[in-house]
This record gives structure tokens, C-alpha cells and sequence, in this order.
């Protein structure tokens, strides 16, 4: 990494509740690519926000968390699954910043028993792609063969190609498309994630779930999508029973530092939300 850690992240690893990592991949773009620099940009658009949260009053520099810097990629699988099993073991909270959305199931795979809610514009439920079954294009597959369809939960999809609405329906992947998410609204979303998804959570945020017009910088845009309050706001509920948390899928050579900004908000507002027990 470039020598910059996440804002407000001076703990030391013993004495930390929440550890920051990043996982600078970028090998199956099929778009844009650049992923790879993401946790780059959201460590650099992290500056952009006071120690002080004034809507949740709290101060990020009271908050014990450390920032262990980029993995270096040559082995993904076998890093990220000791790095979230290092930490996991030591009783924190992994939070991994991509990168792109492949490096997911790694880490959810580390975990005993939890239930996964995923942001996104597209459903990545796809078997392979290019015949590489590590696409960024199968991500919801892969974490799907390691907890189950019936313990995932994709929101914001509107992009689906023929072949994984069919094995969605076969398998009995339940997902919540964009335009079914604005009609439900935030309080009756979060009622069914709740009901749908009770227990330990696992929450990944592919940032193009994200509207464009609020997160230009991704590598496959969709129009059409989710608003960030809302996704702030469901965050913000379900962080307290929330063990891992990662956002993927900045593309910093397409971006106006927007994107990153939004993603390295969202990181505080997690961490915010559940270390103060907020709940909406």
C-alpha cells in the first residue's frame, strides 16, 4: 500500500475491535478495469470526514480499530481465508475493502455460521464466466455452494443474464430487485431482511449497487439503482448483529473520488452503527 491508512485506524492489533484490510485484485474485470486501486482511493477519500459523526455523536478516533494495509494478492484464496481466520480468532471484526467482488466468498467462508446480505447491481450468480468459476460474475454462486441459497439475500439487482434467473428459481435464490426495494421503501425492507435473513450477519457491498449518479466509479455501471441513504440506513440496522463487512468493486480510474468517498463512509457508518448499537 501507499503508506496511508484508513482515517481514524491508529489501534494497534491487539487492541483493536475492528480491523481494516485491503485486497487489491483485479484480474476478471469485464468491463472497466482498475479495482485493483480501490482500497487505495478509499483510504485517501477516508480524510475527507471529521473524527466526529455528528448524526450518530460519535467519535471515530475513541473507536479502538487498525488498519492492517493491502495483502499482496499472489495467493487471493489462501490470504484472505488466514487473514479473516487470524481475525475472527482474536474476537474482532474483519472489514475488507476491494478489489473486486471475487474476493467475497473467501472470507465468508471463514466464518461458522452466518447469513450473508449482498448489495448489488448485478445478480453474480453466473456457474463461471470465460471458464473461470472465480469471475467477479459468480461471487453470489460461490458464497451460494458455501451457506446455502436460502441464508444469501442480493438487493438492488437489475442486471440478470438468462442462465442465473433460471438457476436462481432452481435453486430458490431469493432476491430484492432496485425497483422492488424503492416500492417496499427502507422501513419495510429492512422488516424483510430481518425476517428473512434473522442472526449473525455477513454484509458485502458491491458499490455499483449504488445508483451511477451517486457511484459513478464502478466498474459495470447500471442506471436505476439504489440510493445511498437507503443502503446507509439498512447498514446502520443490521451492524450490531453484523460480524464481517466488506466493500468491493471501486474503480478509481473511472472515478471522481465519489465513489470512494461514498464506500469509505459507509465503512464508518458500519463501524459507528455497531459499536454504539444503533439500530433503526
Amino acid at each position: 500500500m501507499n503508506g496511508t491508512l484508513f482515517s481514524d485506524a491508529h489501534a494497534v492489533f491487539s487492541n483493536s475491535k475492528y480491523v481494516i484490510f485491503g485486497v487489491p485484485l483485479d484480474l476478471t474485470g469485464t468491463h472497466r478495469r482498475g479495482t485493483g486501486k480501490g482500497p487505495e482511493s478509499i483510504r485517501n477519500e477516508s480524510y475527507t470526514y471529521e473524527s466526529f459523526m455528528p448524526d450518530l455523536e460519535i467519535d471515530f478516533s475513541e473507536i479502538p480499530t487498525y488498519d492492517k494495509g493491502d495483502l499482496p494478492m499472489k495467493e487471493p484464496q489462501k490470504e484472505i481465508s488466514e487473514v479473516v481466520k487470524e481475525i475472527l480468532a482474536a474476537k474482532k471484526v474483519p472489514i475488507m475493502l476491494g478489489g473486486e467482488h471475487s474476493v467475497s466468498p473467501y472470507a465468508v467462508a471463514e466464518f461458522a455460521d452466518v447469513s450473508v446480505l449482498v448489495f448489488d447491481a448485478h445478480l453474480d450468480y453466473r456457474d463461471e464466466l470465460k471458464g473461470d468459476k472465480n469471475n467477479h460474475a459468480c461471487a453470489i454462486r460461490r458464497m451460494d455452494e458455501i451457506i446455502s441459497p436460502e441464508k444469501i439475500l442480493p438487493v438492488g439487482i437489475r442486471s440478470i443474464c438468462k442462465s442465473e434467473l433460471n438457476d436462481a428459481k432452481r435453486l430458490n435464490l431469493k432476491y430484492i430487485t432496485a425497483d422492488k426495494a424503492r416500492e417496499l421503501g427502507t422501513k419495510e425492507l429492512i422488516a424483510f431482511i430481518d425476517d428473512y435473513l434473522p442472526g449473525n450477519l455477513y454484509v458485502s457491498v458491491d458499490i455499483d449497487g449504488i445508483d451511477p449518479a451517486f457511484a459513478p466509479g464502478v466498474g459495470t455501471p447500471e442506471p436505476f439503482g439504489l440510493e445511498p441513504v437507503m443502503v446507509r440506513d439498512i447498514i446502520r440496522h443490521v451492524a450490531p448483529r453484523t460480524s464481517g463487512f466488506d466493500i468491493v468493486e471501486v474503480c478509481p480510474p473511472v472515478d471522481n473520488g465519489n465513489t470512494a468517498a461514498l464506500a469509505a463512509r459507509f465503512v464508518k457508518d458500519f463501524i459507528g452503527a455497531r459499536e454504539f448499537g444503533l439500530n433503526y
